[in-house]
């Protein structure tokens, strides 16, 4: 069993903007979104129709309100919440995890868990497509205690790396 305890909220804001770095879907939305307004700049600049600048001038409207959320408002939210302002304890073993705190308790066995990522700064437990936990590698107590979550992780998951799909 390896117990890791850290504050939520200091690795909240991380985390997400991480997720959001290395999840392929927002690198293609943004792409699609980029490309979008370069295709509309180029239509303009051929037919000088306003109507394909304005319509450039919202997609890139979107796209910043898009990044702004995903990678500041909503982290920021999740951060100040008072829930996750307080010592949680993510315990991981051969059968089950469990993350808990004072006063809330949320367990999980391996059969749940759809994938695992690794990144520089966390490990990323999936439960589904968006909801995860997080295990922040610079809390494990040494390289030992973090290979054993290694091979405690192997046993059930490929631990992947690269972008997340």
């Amino acid at each position: 069993m390896v117990d890791i305890t850290f504050k939520y909220s200091e690795y909240m804001i991380k985390a997400l903007r991480g997720f959001h770095y290395n999840s392929l879907r927002f690198w293609l939305s943004n792409g699609i979104g980029l490309a979008v307004v370069l295709l509309e700049i180029v239509a303009y600049s051929i037919t000088s129709n306003t109507t394909l600048l304005w319509i450039a001038l919202a997609v890139l409207a979107i796209l910043a309100f898009s990044y702004a959320t995903a990678l500041y408002l909503q982290p920021m939210r999740f951060a100040n919440d008072p829930r996750y302002n307080k010592l949680f304890t993510l315990s991981i073993g051969d059968e089950d995890i469990r993350l808990s705190s004072e006063d809330v308790s949320s367990e999980s066995n391996w059969s749940q868990i759809t994938k695992v990522w690794a990144t520089k700064q966390f490990y990323y437990l999936f439960l589904d497509k968006r909801q995860f936990w997080i295990v922040p590698r610079d809390r494990f107590a040494d390289s030992a205690q973090e290979e054993q979550f290694k091979q405690i992780v192997s046993r059930h998951q490929t631990i992947r790396q690269g972008l997340m799909r």
